[in-house]
């Protein structure tokens, strides 16, 4: 029972990946305009809480694993990467931000396994809790920025800001993980 449990697990953990890809091609489709923007509101939240709904099960069926402690992360970082990549292409956030997101996504996955070589299988560090929801809070604000920019309001003022912040979020987890991987780097040499 555990393992089909277990295998359940996996499938709503991956279903965020296709989530975001079919937000990502209702914009690439559709373009954007209010109703790929409520589109993306609602498959947006529906992979936010496929992040938050795979944890509270791995927790209370006791199915945490060393394996779930890659695959989460790595489709946390797919899902919003397609979605960020997704704004970027109907100019809702700048190109740079997402490739910065990536730069930090693919440099944390390799201080973890800088980390496995020293025998240490790196969860989620707290660093990376706070970065997943600064750029969920910030993906809603740009659509809502995004949508009110449809109307009389000239919200998009606010992107450059918004743009900064999930930046600097982005940015901090990625030093803490550098860090991190430091520390545990003198330890094994000390």
């Amino acid at each position: 029972m555990q393992n089909r449990q277990f295998i359940y697990l996996q499938i709503l953990t991956a279903s965020r990946v296709f989530i975001a890809a079919i937000l990502a091609a209702v914009f690439a489709v559709y373009g954007l305009n209010a109703w790929t923007i409520l589109a993306a509101v609602v498959l947006g939240a529906m992979a936010e809480l496929t992040d938050l709904f795979d944890g509270l099960m791995a927790r209370k069926y006791d199915l945490t694993s060393d394996f779930g402690k890659f695959f989460d992360p790595y489709t946390d970082s797919i899902a919003r990467l397609i979605m960020f990549f997704a704004l970027a292409h109907v100019n809702l956030v700048p190109l740079w931000l997402p490739v910065f997101m990536a730069l930090r996504d693919i440099s944390v996955s390799y201080i973890r396994l800088f980390a496995m070589k020293a025998n240490v299988v790196m969860a989620s560090r707290m660093s990376g809790k706070v970065k997943a929801w600064g750029q969920a809070v910030g993906f809603f604000l740009f659509l809502l920025i995004g949508l009110f920019g449809r109307f009389e309001f000239d919200l998009a003022v606010l992107v450059p800001y918004v743009s900064s912040i999930v930046l600097l979020i982005t940015l901090w987890s990625l030093v803490d993980y550098a860090f991190y991987l430091f520390t545990l780097v003198r330890k094994e040499e000390g």
